[in-house]
């Protein structure tokens, strides 16, 4: 018997081996490149993914999927431009894929948003540096301030925290008066 599973040894390692290879043969097609990218970008391993991805691209350049999968990767490595190429890519080979449109609008704006920061940040990094060359406060008098937009309703004054409590919440109870010890101190 023991003879038998020696014997058995290399055999079942040799098929373990050949099936272990059969599976790297299928990193060749595009779908498997694919998938293996999603499954390393789910694990946030986004560079292996971005390779998996433009492997799969060039495998099969009509894959709408595959190229949305690489505009997502780019975007996630902080590639914008490339991101935004192969968005639009994707868009022309497969103009109807939902899940293509939406991620293409969500990285629009995405971009709107950053660069509006982006502009709200130099803005007031110039301010801040002008104003402290100059050595001016950054104070400015209320005269200068622009005024507040008019309101459609009367704008009603801010009320101070407890001055008017719910009538539905227990009202707080003055201390009881304390009788002096029966004793008295003397």
């Amino acid at each position: 018997m023991k003879r038998t599973l020696i014997r058995l040894l290399p055999t079942v390692t040799l098929i373990a081996f050949a099936a272990a290879c059969s599976h790297h043969h299928d990193l060749r097609t595009h779908m498997a490149q694919d998938n293996f990218g999603v499954q390393m970008a789910r694990m946030n391993l986004w560079r292996e993914a971005l390779f998996r991805f433009q492997r799969a691209v060039e495998i099969n350049p009509q894959d709408a999927m595959a190229r949305n999968n690489l505009a997502v990767a780019f975007e996630a490595n902080g590639d914008f431009e490339r991101a935004r190429k192969e968005y639009l890519e994707a868009l022309k080979l497969d103009r109807s894929n939902q899940y293509i449109q939406k991620n293409y609008s969500r990285f629009v704006e995405f971009l709107s948003r950053n660069r509006k920061r982006q502009q709200r940040d130099v803005k007031t990094a110039s301010s801040a540096s002008s104003s402290a060359a100059v050595g001016v406060s950054s104070q400015v008098p209320p005269s200068q301030l622009p005024a507040p937009p008019l309101a459609t309703e009367p704008v009603k004054p801010p009320v101070a925290p407890n001055s008017n409590p719910p009538s539905d919440l227990p009202q707080p109870q003055p201390p009881a008066p304390q009788k002096p010890p029966a004793g008295g101190a003397r």
